[in-house]
Protein backbone atom coordinates (compact mmCIF):
# COMPACT_ATOMS: atom_id res chain seq x y z
CA UNK A 1 0.00 0.00 0.00
CA UNK A 2 1.40 3.39 -0.88
CA UNK A 3 0.79 6.25 2.06
CA UNK A 4 -1.44 8.97 0.99
CA UNK A 5 1.74 11.42 0.58
CA UNK A 6 3.25 9.04 -1.97
CA UNK A 7 0.37 8.34 -3.89
CA UNK A 8 -1.05 11.80 -4.03
CA UNK A 9 2.78 12.86 -5.23
CA UNK A 10 2.36 10.14 -7.99
CA UNK A 11 -1.06 11.43 -9.14
CA UNK A 12 -1.13 15.17 -8.29
CA UNK A 13 0.23 17.58 -11.01
CA UNK A 14 0.34 21.04 -11.77
CA UNK A 15 0.69 20.31 -15.50
CA UNK A 16 -2.26 20.31 -17.07
CA UNK A 17 -2.97 17.06 -19.62
CA UNK A 18 -3.81 17.78 -23.08
CA UNK A 19 -6.40 16.50 -24.43
CA UNK A 20 -4.97 16.59 -28.00
CA UNK A 21 -5.02 19.63 -31.10
CA UNK A 22 -8.91 18.39 -31.93
CA UNK A 23 -8.16 18.12 -35.13
CA UNK A 24 -9.94 14.15 -36.55
CA UNK A 25 -8.92 11.79 -39.00
CA UNK A 26 -10.87 9.75 -41.12
CA UNK A 27 -11.34 5.86 -38.90
CA UNK A 28 -11.96 2.53 -40.15
CA UNK A 29 -15.57 3.58 -40.12
CA UNK A 30 -15.75 6.38 -42.30
CA UNK A 31 -15.56 6.61 -46.13
CA UNK A 32 -13.64 8.64 -48.51
CA UNK A 33 -14.97 9.37 -51.53
CA UNK A 34 -13.37 11.85 -54.07
CA UNK A 35 -15.02 14.16 -56.52
CA UNK A 36 -14.70 15.80 -60.06
CA UNK A 37 -16.47 19.55 -58.61
CA UNK A 38 -14.12 22.22 -58.03
CA UNK A 39 -14.54 21.76 -54.62
CA UNK A 40 -11.55 20.67 -52.21
CA UNK A 41 -11.83 17.82 -54.53
CA UNK A 42 -13.22 15.05 -51.79
CA UNK A 43 -15.82 14.50 -49.48
CA UNK A 44 -15.90 12.41 -46.00
CA UNK A 45 -19.35 10.83 -45.71
CA UNK A 46 -19.68 8.38 -42.14
CA UNK A 47 -19.99 5.08 -43.22
CA UNK A 48 -23.74 3.18 -41.98
CA UNK A 49 -23.57 0.61 -38.97
CA UNK A 50 -23.66 -2.41 -40.05
CA UNK A 51 -26.63 -3.29 -38.29
CA UNK A 52 -28.53 -1.96 -35.33
CA UNK A 53 -30.10 -3.00 -32.17
CA UNK A 54 -32.18 -1.02 -29.23
CA UNK A 55 -30.03 2.14 -28.59
CA UNK A 56 -27.11 0.97 -30.15
CA UNK A 57 -24.97 0.47 -33.27
CA UNK A 58 -22.66 -2.33 -34.48
CA UNK A 59 -19.25 -2.38 -36.51
CA UNK A 60 -18.59 -5.53 -37.81
CA UNK A 61 -15.37 -7.00 -37.00
CA UNK A 62 -15.70 -10.23 -38.31
CA UNK A 63 -17.73 -13.14 -38.32
CA UNK A 64 -17.61 -13.80 -34.76
CA UNK A 65 -17.23 -10.31 -33.08
CA UNK A 66 -18.54 -6.49 -33.13
CA UNK A 67 -17.74 -3.60 -31.58
CA UNK A 68 -19.91 -0.97 -30.32
CA UNK A 69 -20.20 2.19 -32.10
CA UNK A 70 -22.99 4.46 -31.01
CA UNK A 71 -25.33 4.94 -28.17
CA UNK A 72 -28.82 6.97 -29.24
CA UNK A 73 -30.58 5.93 -26.11
CA UNK A 74 -32.01 8.53 -23.44
CA UNK A 75 -31.48 6.84 -20.78
CA UNK A 76 -28.38 7.47 -17.66
CA UNK A 77 -28.31 3.67 -17.10
CA UNK A 78 -26.75 1.74 -19.34
CA UNK A 79 -26.48 -1.61 -20.37
CA UNK A 80 -24.34 -2.58 -23.34
CA UNK A 81 -25.27 -5.91 -24.76
CA UNK A 82 -23.32 -8.89 -25.03
CA UNK A 83 -24.10 -10.51 -28.02
CA UNK A 84 -26.14 -9.36 -31.05
CA UNK A 85 -26.65 -10.94 -34.38
CA UNK A 86 -24.93 -13.89 -32.97
CA UNK A 87 -21.48 -12.43 -32.40
CA UNK A 88 -20.05 -11.23 -29.14
CA UNK A 89 -19.61 -7.52 -28.38
CA UNK A 90 -15.82 -7.15 -28.43
CA UNK A 91 -15.15 -3.65 -28.12
CA UNK A 92 -16.32 -0.61 -26.78
CA UNK A 93 -15.10 2.33 -29.72
CA UNK A 94 -13.30 5.56 -29.13
CA UNK A 95 -15.47 8.23 -27.94
CA UNK A 96 -18.55 6.51 -27.42
CA UNK A 97 -20.00 8.00 -24.08
CA UNK A 98 -17.73 11.08 -23.94
CA UNK A 99 -19.30 13.92 -22.05
CA UNK A 100 -22.35 12.17 -21.84
CA UNK A 101 -24.57 12.23 -18.85
CA UNK A 102 -24.60 8.69 -18.05
CA UNK A 103 -24.65 7.20 -13.92
CA UNK A 104 -23.89 3.77 -14.46
CA UNK A 105 -22.87 1.32 -17.22
CA UNK A 106 -22.95 -2.51 -16.99
CA UNK A 107 -20.20 -3.85 -19.27
CA UNK A 108 -20.90 -7.41 -20.47
CA UNK A 109 -17.92 -10.14 -20.30
CA UNK A 110 -17.51 -10.42 -23.56
CA UNK A 111 -15.95 -7.12 -23.84
CA UNK A 112 -11.93 -7.33 -24.63
CA UNK A 113 -10.63 -3.54 -25.22
CA UNK A 114 -12.30 -0.43 -24.37
CA UNK A 115 -10.59 1.95 -26.54
CA UNK A 116 -9.85 6.32 -25.94
CA UNK A 117 -11.97 8.75 -24.49
CA UNK A 118 -14.59 5.73 -24.60
CA UNK A 119 -16.23 7.52 -21.59
CA UNK A 120 -14.29 10.71 -20.71
CA UNK A 121 -15.58 13.20 -19.16
CA UNK A 122 -19.14 11.41 -18.45
CA UNK A 123 -19.65 13.86 -14.97
CA UNK A 124 -22.05 11.68 -13.46
CA UNK A 125 -20.31 8.50 -14.07
CA UNK A 126 -19.62 7.46 -9.96
CA UNK A 127 -18.35 4.12 -10.23
CA UNK A 128 -17.33 1.15 -12.74
CA UNK A 129 -16.54 -2.36 -12.65
CA UNK A 130 -14.45 -3.51 -15.49
CA UNK A 131 -15.22 -6.93 -15.79
CA UNK A 132 -12.80 -9.61 -16.46
CA UNK A 133 -12.26 -10.57 -20.09
CA UNK A 134 -11.21 -6.62 -20.60
CA UNK A 135 -7.41 -7.32 -21.63
CA UNK A 136 -6.66 -3.00 -22.72
CA UNK A 137 -7.96 0.26 -21.03
CA UNK A 138 -7.39 2.73 -24.08
CA UNK A 139 -5.22 6.00 -23.96
CA UNK A 140 -7.67 8.64 -21.97
CA UNK A 141 -10.54 6.24 -21.34
CA UNK A 142 -12.11 7.36 -18.39
CA UNK A 143 -9.93 11.13 -18.23
CA UNK A 144 -11.80 14.21 -16.35
CA UNK A 145 -14.37 11.52 -14.86
CA UNK A 146 -14.57 13.90 -11.82
CA UNK A 147 -17.11 11.81 -9.69
CA UNK A 148 -15.88 9.03 -10.56
CA UNK A 149 -14.45 6.91 -7.12
CA UNK A 150 -14.73 3.78 -7.03
CA UNK A 151 -13.15 1.25 -9.98
CA UNK A 152 -12.56 -2.22 -9.92
CA UNK A 153 -9.64 -3.63 -12.64
CA UNK A 154 -9.86 -7.11 -14.21
CA UNK A 155 -7.07 -9.97 -13.57
CA UNK A 156 -7.19 -10.19 -16.74
CA UNK A 157 -6.38 -7.19 -17.71
CA UNK A 158 -2.99 -7.06 -20.32
CA UNK A 159 -2.35 -2.75 -21.14
CA UNK A 160 -3.71 0.32 -19.11
CA UNK A 161 -2.88 2.55 -21.39
CA UNK A 162 -1.65 6.42 -20.27
CA UNK A 163 -3.70 8.61 -18.45
CA UNK A 164 -6.77 5.83 -18.55
CA UNK A 165 -7.88 6.55 -15.28
CA UNK A 166 -5.94 10.42 -15.14
CA UNK A 167 -8.14 13.43 -13.35
CA UNK A 168 -10.74 11.66 -11.81
CA UNK A 169 -12.10 11.35 -8.19
CA UNK A 170 -10.87 7.80 -7.36
CA UNK A 171 -9.99 7.51 -3.73
CA UNK A 172 -8.37 4.04 -3.67
CA UNK A 173 -6.93 1.69 -6.31
CA UNK A 174 -6.08 -2.04 -6.35
CA UNK A 175 -4.16 -3.09 -9.17
CA UNK A 176 -4.95 -6.98 -9.91
CA UNK A 177 -2.41 -9.43 -9.22
CA UNK A 178 -1.86 -11.24 -12.46
CA UNK A 179 1.10 -12.60 -14.96
CA UNK A 180 -0.81 -10.53 -17.79
CA UNK A 181 -0.20 -7.40 -16.50
CA UNK A 182 3.07 -6.38 -15.65
CA UNK A 183 3.79 -2.72 -16.12
CA UNK A 184 1.57 0.71 -15.67
CA UNK A 185 1.91 3.11 -18.14
CA UNK A 186 3.06 7.12 -18.05
CA UNK A 187 0.41 8.75 -15.79
CA UNK A 188 -2.08 6.69 -15.37
CA UNK A 189 -3.58 8.07 -12.52
CA UNK A 190 -1.75 11.69 -13.07
CA UNK A 191 -3.81 14.60 -10.99
CA UNK A 192 -5.94 11.84 -9.09
CA UNK A 193 -5.92 14.33 -6.21
CA UNK A 194 -7.88 12.39 -3.83
CA UNK A 195 -6.27 9.37 -4.50
CA UNK A 196 -4.43 8.14 -1.09
CA UNK A 197 -4.20 4.56 -1.33
CA UNK A 198 -2.64 2.16 -4.03
CA UNK A 199 -2.12 -1.40 -3.97
CA UNK A 200 0.63 -2.43 -6.30
CA UNK A 201 1.43 -6.39 -6.56
CA UNK A 202 4.79 -7.53 -6.97
CA UNK A 203 3.86 -8.78 -10.55
CA UNK A 204 3.69 -5.08 -11.65
CA UNK A 205 7.83 -4.16 -12.73
CA UNK A 206 8.04 -1.05 -14.08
Amino acid sequence: IISANLALAICAGVAVAASGCGCEQPNKNTSVTTSNSSGPGYKIEPTKPDFEEGDFSFYRLNDKEVKVTVYKGSSKNVEIPSTVNGANVTVIEANLFQNSDIESVKIPKTVQEIQKYAFSGCQKLKEIAIPEGVRTIGVNAFWNCKNLTKVTLPTTLKKLEWNAFSATGITSIVIPESDNLSALSEKVFFQCASLTEVSIPITITK
